[in-house]
């Protein structure tokens, strides 16, 4: 019986710990994403389309005025606070010229235009978080429309309704209810300068 104690005592505090840890790891993301971006950003993204729920996709910016390199960098996925995901690994080698835009979309409903890579493991719920970290682990941008997000995002950005809206980047002040607004989807189309 007390052995039965023990081990339940010692598997509770590994669960704890492992728990902790992941906090940890969020939390050390989070420290290192409060500036704004000055090369990549989220530029439009798609929960549903016209062809229904899976019709998604994600959409990355080069911002700057010189080409950038977005090898090897991943975007992350957060359906909750205690969970965060890798779902994307931009190919190394991927070069974007001042103001292109790179593709990722939902292979299991995507209906626009050619496409540069897409995402695996999950269908982007209305409410998400999302972040663009670089071949460092370093957040570049993150977008959440959920506010009790472990990734940082400031105030959270709206939720997009109907089969033609997308979550479009206006600015980039590094808050999303400042950022983003709700417009027409318009893949493979950079948005307005942030």
């Amino acid at each position: 019986m007390r052995r039965s104690v023990i081990a339940f005592v010692a598997a509770g505090i590994v669960a704890l710990s492992l728990i902790t840890d992941a906090a940890a790891s969020a939390a050390a993301r989070s420290m290192a994403s409060v500036q704004k971006s000055s090369t990549f950003v989220f530029d439009q993204i798609a929960t549903h389309g016209p062809a229904g729920a899976a019709d998604q996709y994600i959409q990355i910016k080069n911002l700057s005025q010189v080409p950038q390199d977005l090898g090897n960098f991943k975007v992350e996925f957060a359906p909750s606070r205690s969970q965060i995901f890798e779902v994307a690994a931009i190919p190394p080698g991927t070069i974007l010229q001042p103001g292109q835009v790179y593709l990722m979309v939902n292979p299991l409903g995507y209906s626009g235009p050619t496409v540069d890579e897409y995402f695996t493991g999950f269908t982007l719920p209305e409410r998400f978080s999302i972040a663009l970290l670089s071949p460092s682990n370093v957040i570049v941008d993150s977008v959440s429309t959920i506010p009790t997000s472990p990734i940082p995002f400031g105030d959270p950005a709206p939720i997009c309704k109907g089969p033609n809206a997308a979550l479009i980047r206006r600015s980039n002040t590094g808050d999303n209810a400042v950022d983003f607004y709700c417009g027409p989807r318009v893949p493979g189309l950079p948005g307005p300068d942030a």
